[in-house]
């Protein structure tokens, strides 16, 4: 049409799309005072770095000597929307590490207050009928502290997601106009993507990323014979741990001593045998036993408190969650290759959901967000899709070492999976 009815027309192809106009959404996006959120940003103010709309150079910049024209400012100026894109992108980043471990703090401390509470009730079958008014005031307390805490995480998990929403809002309008010659938008986008990354900055530097609380519910043995003076069951703290995540990888263990438990149970048909343990961050272990398919969870003093039959046999487990663990099971049927989500509950093990796989399922791990598990030869990558990243076909063995350093050596591709 344009050749025809509107020859005088001049259309810009996309070579030249820096001569294309801005979205008016866009537009106005940009051009929006943030204080007064029916003007225009207009004036640029020098001595304090603002962008002013006229009610913002009237009731703040009236006595400032630099407030000009953004018209006027722009002027030989030029701004680098992309490296902005790129520090937007890399806070909307961390921001979403913060609101992911806040999230997780809250799994986590709900998670250690359900295993306090075990040892409450512990305490007070103890003690008499006359504890009652005593542990009512112990049960609030520590479910203010749980309230407190969580109350505390939530609000940060909304200023994460508000100032993710802001930025990538900003994000999307650089991205429109960054390939445009509109001089004015630029300068504003500009301003605004670095006061905004400032405001994130300052926000992230206020708030740990690997912070996680847990309550802690300390008995007083001597309550019963000092019952008549005390007010509460016993003591409720809360401390603050860093994830795991944020340790130093190349931090040296040492061994503080050496313990040995006996984990048989007089449901098991043969001799207890340990192919896969985990340990979650409030102290519960959970180990694999092969010889009599069974996935056990263990007590701070590795008392057996739960267990879970397999219908086939254990072969790997991991932690995904703080209470969350996924282990690997082979049926009898040479067909049947699993893996079994599983949840530590108040000191029960809940089966959750369940991963039918088309090969054999031996060690397992889980890192960000991705489930790591090997058979005989291969070490398959589970997200939305399914690949195989590696298959030896040399003949050796691919899955993570049981023995150390001598089966490494047998099993060249065992250390690197490791």
């Amino acid at each position: 049409m344009h050749r025809k009815l509107f020859t005088k027309h001049a259309p810009f192809g996309r070579g030249d799309m820096k001569n294309w106009p801005v979205a008016k959404k866009v537009e106005d996006f940009i051009l929006k005072c943030d204080v007064h959120k029916e003007e225009s940003l207009k004036m640029y103010c020098d001595e304090h770095s603002e962008l002013c709309c006229t009610n913002c150079a009237f009731l703040n910049h009236r006595l400032c000597q630099k407030v000009t024209l953004i018209s006027d400012k722009v002027k030989g100026q030029s701004t680098d929307l992309q490296k902005l894109s790129f520090s937007i992108q890399t806070i909307l980043e961390k921001i979403k590490k913060l609101q992911d471990n806040q999230e997780a703090s809250n799994q986590f401390v709900q998670s250690s207050f359900d295993e306090q509470l075990h040892t409450i009730q512990e305490t007070r079958q103890n003690i008499n009928s006359a504890l009652d008014k005593i542990e009512q005031k112990t049960l609030k307390e520590m479910k203010d502290t749980l309230t407190n805490r969580q109350a505390s995480s939530k609000s940060d998990v909304d200023k994460c997601i508000r100032l993710r929403d802001e930025l990538k809002q900003l994000r999307d309008a650089i991205q429109d106009i960054s390939d445009k010659s509109k001089l004015e938008l630029s300068f504003i986008a500009t301003r605004k993507c670095k006061d905004k990354i400032q405001h994130c900055e300052t926000f992230l530097k206020k708030n740990s990323l690997g912070n996680k609380v847990s309550i802690t519910f300390k008995p007083n043995h001597e309550i019963i014979q000092y019952l008549s003076k005390l007010s509460c069951l016993g003591q409720i703290e809360h401390s603050t741990q860093t994830l795991m995540g944020q340790d130093n990888p190349n931090k040296v263990f040492i061994v503080q001593g050496k313990s040995e438990h006996n984990l048989g149970m007089s449901s098991d048909s043969e001799v207890c045998n340990i192919c896969a343990i985990c340990v979650l961050p409030q102290g519960q272990v959970l180990v694999a036993d092969d010889n009599n398919n069974t996935i056990k969870l263990l007590d701070q003093q590795y008392q057996v408190v739960s267990h879970w039959s397999a219908t086939g046999t254990a072969a790997g487990m991991c932690e995904i969650t703080p209470i969350e663990v996924a282990v690997t099971v082979n049926g009898p049927d040479t067909n049947i290759h699993e893996v079994q989500f599983i949840t530590v509950n108040n000191r029960q093990l809940v089966m959750g959901k369940k991963l039918q796989l088309q090969h054999l399922c031996r060690s397992i791990a889980f890192h960000q967000d991705d489930l790591y598990i090997t058979s005989w030869t291969a070490l398959y990558k589970y997200t939305l899709s399914v690949s195989k990243m590696y298959d030896d076909t040399s003949g050796y063995e691919t899955e993570t070492t049981r023995n150390g350093a001598a089966e490494a050596d047998a099993y060249p591709h065992a250390e690197c999976l490791t």
